[in-house]
């Protein structure tokens, strides 16, 4: 064991120096200095005397947490971190009254300071954040750590390196709370104590839609690939949630009243829809495409034009005063943060990303909560459980290669049978999910009692 923690530390010594210039273009890039001063252990001021922090790495898992951190918050003081500038601003943009921080680099002496000033008791981190040198610190300290939502990405636990970086890490750990038993089984691989190691549930599914969406979002903040931020009020004016209203600039969708919905694209979900998409398009059906990372999202459109399909950003049309033709038909790109929720509200069926790549299925929860029929691809590591359950249900669809036709002819060809589909039969596909969805509230209230019975929050 002191041989991987030999080569773990020599490694982190030698980025070092590279660390300190990543951070400080970072900072310099996004105009926000705690970047480099955080990372490095240094907490300028703190608004609150903090005796919780709860560690969620981006902007995903700000919003996977939100209703835990909500109901922790009403009887404690807490401490967010996160490691990207789009999770910060997420958590502020939620919790405006509570202290937002970056985490520190998984250096002893740089974490001693970062927890000094800090001044916490206890800490809760979301779902895959293991870093050896914090946990062993905190555990000196005499700090509290759980994993909540705990999970393992695909394969780690079987890389020896890993493994055992990730058992010693994993010593320090006081609770561990899995969201599903097909995880626990990851977790006990790593020879945690199993008296600590408990499958609770996902705590996605303590999600709850703000169907306020549906009616109007006033005075929302949006920020951009270049890093500007502009206002604007979106209003949707009937019962098919269309057409989009930016600003005064009124955006037609299509001549039909609804929309395929690609939520959280990776690569190369945008090439095997290619096909399906221009047969929607023919019909007169729009696709609007939310990428997980929107850096890719002028990527995404030049794609589409080069396969002579017409393409938006929705940046570009409240930039440059662009109005949508009113039989527009092909694809519309949501560069925005934050704006998912209300598409998933108007969209007829769901395509939820990362099923074609190595990143694998993001959160099928949410468009389940708002009974839409979802399709997803093979990858489904990240939500294995959830999805074999909700297929058992006929609540999603998983759309893969088969020995006589290519996955995006099966795609395609899945779509034109969701188009061809009644309202009532998409209605009753998606009335599945959502009943299977429904079954399993009430997660969010048996992690705070086991966190209060564990004396891990008040």
């Amino acid at each position: 064991m002191l041989y991987y923690k030999f080569i773990y530390s020599t490694a982190l010594l030698l980025i070092f120096p590279f660390a300190i210039i990543y951070f400080l273009i970072l900072s310099v890039k996004n105009r926000d200095i705690d970047i480099i001063e955080n990372r490095l252990g240094s907490i300028r001021k703190l608004e609150n005397k903090n005796s919780i922090c709860i560690h969620c790495s981006s902007l995903g898992e700000i919003n996977g947490a939100k209703e835990l951190i909500a109901e922790v918050a009403k009887s404690n003081n807490i401490l967010i971190s996160t490691n990207t500038s789009s999770g910060k601003a997420r958590a502020q943009q939620l919790f405006p009254n509570l202290d937002v921080v970056y985490f520190p680099l998984d250096y002893k002496f740089i974490i001693h300071k970062w927890l000094k000033i800090a001044q916490i008791k206890n800490i809760l981190i979301y779902e895959t954040e293991i870093w050896s040198n914090f946990y062993s610190v905190c555990a000196s300290k005499k700090i509290k750590l759980c994993i909540i939502n705990a999970r393992i990405q695909k394969n780690l636990h079987k890389t020896q390196f890993i493994k055992n970086i990730y058992k010693e890490a994993l010593k320090n750990t006081n609770l561990i709370l899995c969201k599903s038993g097909y995880e626990r089984e990851k977790y006990r691989k790593f020879g945690v104590d199993e008296e600590n190691l408990l499958s609770i549930g996902n705590l996605k599914y303590s999600y709850v839609p703000d169907f306020s969406d549906e009616l109007s979002i006033k005075r929302s903040e949006k920020t951009y690939e270049n890093n500007k931020s502009i206002v604007w009020d979106t209003e949707i004016d009937n019962k098919e949630f269309g057409p989009y209203w930016t600003g005064k600039k009124r955006l037609h969708f299509s001549n039909k009243d609804h929309y395929f919905l690609m939520a959280s694209t990776h690569e190369p979900d945008e090439k095997y829809f290619l096909q399906g998409i221009k047969e929607l398009s023919e019909e007169g059906i729009v696709t609007v495409i939310a990428p997980r990372h929107i850096k890719r999202a002028n990527r995404i459109k030049i794609f589409f034009y080069k396969n002579g399909i017409k393409a938006y950003l929705l940046t570009d049309l409240a930039k440059e005063d662009l109005v949508l033709e009113k039989n527009f038909s092909g694809v519309l790109i949501i560069d925005t943060f934050g704006d998912l929720p209300k598409y998933y509200s108007g969209a007829r069926y769901v395509y939820v990303g990362g099923g074609y790549s190595k990143r694998g299925v993001q959160n099928i929860i949410e468009p389940s909560t708002y009974g839409k029929p979802i399709l997803v691809g093979p990858n489904i590591e990240n939500f294995y459980e959830e999805i074999i359950n909700l297929r058992k249900n006929k609540g999603i669809t998983i759309i893969e290669d088969d020995k006589w036709t290519p996955v995006q002819e099966n795609i395609a060809k899945y779509l034109r049978e969701l188009n061809e589909c009644d309202n009532e039969t998409l209605a009753k596909m998606g009335g599945l999910a959502k009943a299977y969805n429904l079954k399993l509230n009430g997660v969010l209230e048996k992690y705070i009692d086991i966190l209060k019975e564990k004396k891990f929050i008040n």
